[in-house]
This record gives structure tokens, sequence and C-alpha cells, in this order.
């Protein structure tokens, strides 16, 4: 279903066999579920969702079909592939003390899911989850995020540990995990403590140890989002509410890239193909809390200029949780996890 006519692209017509045709953002399926998370290989799209997890193949056709994988009736927050194939899903439960599982492996395709027997949540069943990653260069280093704290895994989840905060720390929010891709010894942890003051920590080990710590954003924030430059390490977009900030130095001092018009949420931020590059798309909720429409921003330079694109007319109470990004022939393809299910934005008409 086309959501309305954007803002037409500027295109060289000499260069351009066929019409221009307008951007445009489509459902993509799944309009009835919350979609919490992306995991894209190859031809292939995985979402983590609250009634399970789906795929689609062949993302690039007109299928809106996504195959149920199982898992259905949880609320998977996010699901990563291991070296040895397997697929580990994270479930987020109502009670942050659960007796009942949150992670779960699926060791080939073909296999049913199952339960790990894991320690995580420490003796007392802190089991509170809202991210996991598998480090880039060892697929039996993991790390998750509970409430505040960060916990790692050294054999592929079995047993965990806390390398930031504790079990039982708590929090607000606890949105970002990522590992620099320019430097996998590199790690940010970020969100909002319970007394709604935005954080951001630094290990330059693994995790092993943090620096860094609160950031002073004149009253209630949040951190949730960050973006790496292509060939500086130390230059990061922060993704926040009401901004995007800017550092050259690894977070030792920032400034404002964007000021968000409606106090915009940057939940998520991401790179064509998952790759640090000058080109950033940045996306969340319009409005802050009331979630006022579909929109992202783009920046081509690293957050010096920013352009917004929005849905024309505007889709009401919804809201961005991840982000995937592709580019051919210099045009995006970009593809938007919502509290509505999947939708896709094109540029140019595409597809």
């Amino acid at each position: 279903m086309i959501i309305g006519p954007l803002l037409l692209l500027g295109c060289d017509i000499q260069d351009s066999p066929t019409p221009i045709q307008e951007d445009r953002f489509e459902e993509a399926g799944l309009q009835q579920e919350i979609v919490n998370s992306f995991l894209t290989e190859g031809n292939e799209i995985y979402v983590a969702t609250d009634n399970g997890v789906r795929r689609m193949i062949d993302p690039d056709s007109d299928n809106t079909e996504w195959d149920q994988l199982g898992l259905s009736g949880l609320d998977v927050v996010d699901i990563v592939r291991r070296g040895d194939g397997s697929l580990i899903a994270a479930v987020q439960r109502d009670d942050t003390q659960s007796e009942e599982p949150v992670l779960y492996r699926q060791a080939d395709p073909e296999a049913d899911w199952e339960a790990m027997e894991t320690d995580y949540g420490g003796d007392q069943n802190y089991t509170y989850i809202n991210r996991l990653i598998v480090h880039p260069q060892d697929s039996n280093l993991l790390f998750a995020r509970g409430a505040y704290s960060v916990l790692r895994s050294m054999n592929g989840g079995e047993t965990w540990q806390p390398v930031f905060g504790d079990w039982e720390s708590t929090g607000y929010l606890s949105d970002l995990l990522e590992v620099d891709p320019g430097n996998p010894d590199r790690m940010w942890a970020g969100g909002e403590t319970s007394s709604f003051q935005p954080y951001l920590y630094r290990s330059d080990d693994r995790g092993s140890s943090w620096d860094n710590g609160l950031l002073d954003a004149g009253g209630d924030n949040a951190v949730y989002s960050i973006a790496f430059h292509p060939d500086d390490e130390d230059r990061i977009l922060l993704g926040m509410e009401g901004e995007i900030r800017f550092s050259d130095d690894a977070g030792e001092s920032w400034e404002t890239s964007r000021e968000n018009d409606s106090y915009n949420y940057i939940v998520t931020m991401a790179s064509p193909e998952e790759i640090p590059s000058e080109t950033v798309i940045a996306s969340g909720s319009e409005g802050g809390t009331s979630n006022e429409n579909l929109f992202f921003l783009l920046t081509r330079d690293f957050g010096e200029t920013w352009e917004k694109e929005t849905a024309d007319p505007p889709i009401s109470d919804i809201y961005i949780t991840d982000l995937h990004i592709e580019e051919t022939a210099g045009l995006l393809t970009i593809w938007l996890a919502t509290n509505q299910g999947v939708w896709v934005y094109r540029q140019g008409g595409q597809g």
C-alpha cells in the first residue's frame, strides 16, 4: 500500500532511462505485531517480534509474507547468529525476576527452539534482558543488557557475569549496547537511570572495565543509539531525546549535531549494509511519547547536515525500533521495524 507521495528527489534524466518516480513508504507485513529488531543475512531478513521470530526470504521482491520460525506468543526482543550457525533469541518477561527462561537456542534451521540451560539472572533470577549481541571476533563472547547492567558470557551463553552494574541494578531505559566495528575492543553502553539521567559508558577492553558516565542534558533525557565514523573510531553520533550529539574524542566532549523539531526520540541509527559510513539514517519516535508519524533523518556527511523525511499523510501512533538500510546506485531502501509491523521506504519508487 502506498502511503502517499513524498519529496521528489533530484535526478539526472540523461542517466535515468525510466520515468522519475516518487519516494514512498509502504507496509511490508506483520502490521499487527510489534517488531523489536532486525537480523539480516544475505537475501533473508529475520525479525524479533512480540509474537516470536519471523523470516522473509528475498526482501527485494514485493513479497510481504513472513515465515513463522517459532517462539510464538513470546516477546522476543533480540536475535543473534553465532559462528556455529545457531540462533539465540532473547525473550522479555513481564516480571523482571522470573524463573522462566529468557534465552532460547535454535541449533540449525530445521531444529526446534530450546530453552538454554544458563545462570542468566544470578541467584535471585533478575532475568530482565533488553539487548543481546555477539562479539564480531569471538562467537563465544556474548553480551546482554539488564535494567542498568551489562552482562557477559565467555562460553556462548552458558554462564554469565555482570561486568557493569549488578544483576539487581535498576534503571529506566537500557537500549544501547554496541561493539565499535572499527575497534572490536571498544564497546558502548547507554540508557537512562532510574532518576531519569542519561548515561553513556565506554569499555576499551571488551567489557572488562568501563568509564565515562552521566551526560549533562539539562534534565530528563536518555541515550538510545550510536553511529560510528568509517575512518575515525573517536568520531561518533549519539541518538537521544530531542537531539543528536557528535563527539570527535570518543565521548570526552560533545556538541549538538541536530536539535530535533517535535522533540523526536532517536531510538535507532544505522548505515547502509550495517557498515560504518558518513551516510547515517536516524529514526525513532516523532514527538517523543506522542508517536506522531513515520519518519527518518538522513545525513550524508556524518551529522554536519540533516534532512528529514516523513510519511504523508501521517501515520499515527507509530514508533520505530530498528533500521536496516540498503543502497543501490545511490538510491536507498530503508527497512523500518515498528510497533505496527515492518515498513519499507524506497527512494525513487524502487521495487
